[in-house]
């Protein structure tokens, strides 16, 4: 995609997000301080929500580093975050030394099963993170009224105009050293799953 198409598609993407947004009622529930430095952990089904509930929040995300990560990465510049371009798993090395270093400033935000999966993985890169910028990971569970879930790998789901979005932020999971991988992988997912139920990816997609 040319330079002019992929100019037009961040800022109309961008708008209608932020036109999007409107249409819903929010609940939010638990959030931290804005200048609290941490981790947010969203599985990649749930991007939508995090990215219409954070606008203009200058959160670091992950974003893809292949050619259609930039149809992501252009519309969250007009909506105010900051894309590190990268994986936990493709380049990893850059993407979280990058991350680490945005970490001094910026809270971060990464979903660990993106951005092609298995569902529901998650890649050590976020305890890494958390363990060397010496910040804690915040989970976030999204509930919603009535939604669209699309027939992809995530069940990736989108809201329905007017409906109520509930995002619950957990407590503060620290981690301070390597052996906490694991306990703090199953407390993070008893966290999310009480909220959201194991959600396997669905088949329905809009005018269903």
């Amino acid at each position: 995609m040319n330079k002019l198409l992929l100019w037009l598609e961040a800022r109309l993407g961008a708008l209608f997000i932020r036109i999007y947004r409107r249409l819903l009622r929010w609940e939010i529930v638990n959030r931290n301080p804005d200048d609290q430095l941490c981790i947010y952990f969203a599985w990649h089904r749930n991007i939508l929500y995090l990215t219409m509930h954070r606008i203009g929040s200058g959160i670091a995300v992950m974003v893809s580093d292949s050619k259609d990560g930039e149809l992501i990465a252009g519309p969250f510049r007009q909506l105010g975050y900051n894309p590190v371009r990268g994986s936990t798993s493709k380049n990893a090395t850059r993407a979280l030394r990058e991350m680490i270093q945005m970490a001094k400033k910026h809270q971060l935000a990464i979903s660990p099963d993106g951005p092609r999966g298995p569902v529901e993985s998650i890649q050590p890169g976020v305890f890494e993170i958390a363990l060397l910028a010496k910040i804690p990971i915040i989970a976030a569970g999204v509930t919603v009224k009535r939604e669209w879930c699309l027939n992809s790998w995530d069940g990736f789901r989108i809201p329905k105009p007017f409906t109520k979005v509930r995002v619950e932020y957990s407590d503060p999971f620290y981690v301070t050293d390597k052996s906490q991988f694991p306990t703090l992988e199953k407390e993070i997912r008893a966290f999310i799953e009480a909220r959201e139920g194991i959600r396997a990816p669905q088949t329905k997609t809009p005018g269903e």
